[in-house]
Order: C-alpha cells, then structure tokens, then sequence
C-alpha cells in the first residue's frame, strides 16, 4: 500500500502575464511501511529546527514564507540568511526522510501550452495516471491525498477517469486504460497540519525556482537544489525528459 501527498506551485488559470507562467504539481510517494519511520524523521528534523532558530514545530514550513514571509510573523523574527539556510537544510535531509520514496513531477509553461483554459485537471490527469502506472507494476494499491484545493472537481475527475480515461497512442489511435489501482476519492489536508504535504511543498518550490530561476535568489543556489532530489525522481514518469518531469 502506498500513500502519494501533493502540492502544487503557480495558479491554475492561464497566464495573463501578472499571474504564474506555470503550474507544478508535485507528488511524493511513500510506501505505508516506511510511513512511521518517516513521520519521525520529519518531527525529529523540526525539533532541532526549534532548538536552532526557535521556529516552533507547530509553525508550517511554507517555501514562499520562509524566503519573503507575509502570512506568518515567526519566520520574520528569524534572519534570512538562517531561513535560507532552514529551507536547504530540509532539502539535503529528504533522502534520509523519505528513503525509499518516489517523486512524480508535473511541470506545466501555460506560454507553451496555450492550448490549455485551465491547467490543473491537466496536471493532475498526467499524475493520477503516472499514480496509477506505478501502483500497477508495484502490483499495489494506493491512495492521494492534497493540499486542500478543488475538491469537488477533483473528486469529478478521478471518478471519471475510473470509468473513462482516453489516451493517446504511440501506435495510433486511443486507448482507454481505467484507474483501477488507487482507492477512494482523494483525501484533503490543510497543509499546516501535515508534515508530508508541507515536504512537497518544498519539492513544487524547488522545481519551480529551477524552471524559473530569480536572480535575487541565485546567489543562494536556490536554482540548484531540485537537482540534489535526482536519485528520488520517478523518471519513468517522462522518459523524454532526464528527470521524468512531465511537461504536457
């Protein structure tokens, strides 16, 4: 049994040119197994961060706040340089977190793909799929569960695609292969009670910072810790891409 958390990065909508120029989706799949050994990591992870800087555990780490914080006065107490460093700490430390875990990337440039209304049932139509690809050759069952978003749509969407999913073949033609690996509807999580969700957090924001690099963050080598979770990457996801993004 497995479980897949997922965020996302950028807004859904099509870029006008004052929104998001993408939309990321990012999904972390750990096995049910791995899952307490994981959970203690993370709280053991946070603890230390609260002895550090005095970041309490119960704060959610946010990528955005901890770079620019807006919503969340604890992180402007705290210096940058020691926020930056927070944010890349937790990302060297993902391997010992999540072991055994895969990531699944969807990566979505709305000035590309301007075939698109909207992009996130796009987005989470290539990740259910890849989702359910995986659970089939792992012979396993698994469930989603998401930041809280959409839900009614998504819910539309995932029964829909149990039923109907029409694909495309390299062969010519469409196929029809029906989610039968991934059970129930997806569940919704704040993020701010989920350590899980708040890691994939970091992972959207990381590959975000890599397709969109910001130059008054490249002197923190924010554009190169995506790079650092290459041995996590489902790249089977994309194989005409070097790290399985999925970008259409």
């Amino acid at each position: 049994m497995y479980l897949m958390y997922v965020d996302e990065s950028g807004d859904p909508g099509k870029f006008m040119g004052s929104n998001s120029p993408h939309y990321i989706l990012s999904g972390l799949i750990i096995s049910i197994d791995d899952w307490s050994n994981s959970i203690e990591r993370l709280i053991k992870f946070r603890e230390s961060i609260q002895k550090s800087t005095g970041l309490s555990k119960r704060v959610e780490l946010h990528s955005s706040e901890v770079i620019r914080p807006h919503k969340l006065d604890e992180y402007k107490s705290i210096h940058k340089s020691v926020r930056v460093q927070l944010l890349k700490s937790f990302v060297a430390e993902m391997h010992n977190f999540f072991p055994n875990s895969k990531i699944v990337n969807i990566c979505l440039d709305k000035v590309t793909l301007t075939q698109y209304d909207e992009y996130q049932e796009v987005a989470w139509k290539r990740l259910i799929q890849r989702y359910d690809t995986f659970l089939r050759k792992t012979k396993s069952k698994g469930i989603i569960v998401a930041d809280d978003t959409n839900e009614a749509a998504l819910r539309k969407l995932i029964r829909k695609m149990r039923v109907y999913n029409p694909i495309e073949s390299k062969f010519g033609g469409t196929h029809n292969p029906v989610i039968n690996n991934i059970v129930e509807d997806i569940f919704h999580r704040s993020s701010t009670h989920s350590y899980f969700i708040q890691a994939v957090d970091v992972i959207a924001y990381c590959l975000y910072r890599k397709e969109y690099p910001k130059g008054s963050l490249k002197k923190f080598g924010f554009q190169y810790l995506f790079d650092t979770l290459d041995g996590l990457l489902l790249k089977v996801a994309a194989s005409s891409d070097p790290q399985g993004i999925v970008r259409r």
